[in-house]
């Protein structure tokens, strides 16, 4: 029996950058597959489509594999789910490592989830976007690749109206001039000033977030209660202060002149890595990520050993690397930029979106310096690819990746702005 067709899909229009526009899912070629690990959401309608499913063994695996939840806001609004332990992979893949749904009924017969995937719906308040989630390893290829893979531009999408897209994120309702909070009143403002500061070319990645640290935090103690119009007298100066050409001539020279204790880097960027080890184990390709990372940096052997193995290949490898190569942490952090609709919500909230933002970037060069230390003069574009999407897979399909991580620095009295140049630098 064929499953009843998509309502009549909506042509509409959606901002994104330029990789979006060649995206394809490559399937079975595929280093990785986003069939397995992770608890695959199945939306209402699609559930029920499933029901009506007569063609064998396809009918009696759905029955079996794909459970209603009784409550679905304790499943993060799942309707229904195929649960899958780590490293294991879906029960709807054959032997070729095709989805047999697929295979017997058609793309439109797959739940939101896997049509969606990696594609990630945006709205900022004003307009739709779309971008990728770079766990995907086509789509992090794609978006690092090139120098100009996150420019922006209009695309046309085809969207059912009856189905929410399933991964996607809108911040808070559009602010008005009554709005009391500062950042939600000028969030789309704020937004195109971050994005505008990664892209200068004056500016690393690292250097950009950290210079932005300092702005975010200069701007979040100008929240208190107070008239609107006083408010924002004082943001109109603080972004003249950071924003000027002047001083953005000097930010890169300010932010290099910050203090680093490496040690203090390499500890606590190490030990988030090591206690999610311990605590969650990840995924196979993660872990063995993280052996060669271990390999690279001479973990087994003393705290003095590892740490001037770290800078060593920080200084003489990574770095040389990425001064050729700018765009490539550079084009990760845009995206990271858009995927987060940065700033989401409002000035209380600031300080922590963003900090989750840069030590996601942290923790990604982290394994870099590792990878950079075992690779030598190999070291190249593959092993930033790879670790990009080996980091994003166990962040954004692990939920307890990232609290984690978060709990150890606040424990350490690291979750701060201020610290950003410790974590980056």
């Amino acid at each position: 029996m064929k499953t009843p067709a998509h309502p009549q899909a909506r042509r509409i229009q959606a901002m994104a950058p330029r990789y979006m526009q060649t995206f394809r899912c490559v399937g079975a070629d595929c280093v990785e597959s986003c069939c397995g690990s992770w608890s695959i959401a199945i939306d209402e309608l699609t559930y029920k489509r499933y029901q009506t499913i007569r063609i064998e063994p396809l009918a009696s695996q759905l029955r079996h594999h794909v459970q209603r939840h009784a409550d679905p806001a304790s499943a993060h609004g799942a309707y229904a789910s195929i649960s899958l332990k780590m490293d294991e992979m879906c029960p709807m893949l054959d032997s070729d490592r095709l989805c047999s749904i697929q295979k017997s009924l058609g793309a439109e017969a797959l739940s939101g989830t896997c049509n969606d995937y990696p594609r990630m719906y945006v709205h900022d308040g004003q307009h739709l976007g779309l971008c990728a989630s770079l766990s995907c390893p086509e789509a992090a290829r794609l978006a690092l690749s090139d120098a100009s893979a996150l420019d922006l531009s209009e695309i046309s999408l085809d969207i059912n109206p009856e189905l929410a897209p399933a991964l996607h994120r809108r911040r808070d309702p559009y602010p008005s001039a009554e709005e009391p909070d500062l950042v939600r009143r000028h969030a789309p403002m704020l937004a195109t000033l971050m994005d505008a500061l990664v892209r200068l070319d004056s500016l690393t990645a690292e250097q950009a977030l950290v210079y932005g640290g300092l702005l975010w935090r200069r701007i979040a103690a100008l929240g208190e209660p107070g008239s609107a119009a006083a408010s924002d007298a004082a943001l109109e100066q603080v972004l003249d202060q950071f924003l000027r050409p002047d001083s953005l001539s000097r930010a890169a020279e300010l932010v290099q002149g910050l203090p680093v204790p490496k040690e203090a880097q390499f500890s606590l960027l190490l030990g988030a890595c090591q206690r999610f080890m311990r605590e969650h184990g990840g995924r196979a390709s993660f872990r063995a990520l993280m052996d060669e990372v271990s390999q690279g940096l001479l973990l087994g052997e003393s705290m003095e050993v590892c740490l001037a193995r770290y800078q060593d290949a920080d200084q003489q490898v990574l770095r040389p690397f990425l001064a050729q190569h700018p765009h490539l942490l550079k084009n990760y952090t845009l995206n990271a930029l858009q995927a987060a609709v940065f700033p989401r919500r409002g000035t209380a909230e600031l300080q922590t979106e963003y900090m989750d933002l840069a030590v996601r970037l942290a923790l990604i060069r982290f394994y870099l310096v590792g990878l950079a230390a075992l690779r030598g003069p190999a070291f190249g574009v593959n092993d930033v690819i790879r670790a990009v999407y080996g980091v994003a897979r166990n962040i954004e399909h692990n939920r307890r990746f990232m609290p984690g991580v978060m709990q150890l620095l606040q424990e350490r009295g690291a979750l701060r702005l201020e610290v950003l140049a410790t974590l980056l630098l």
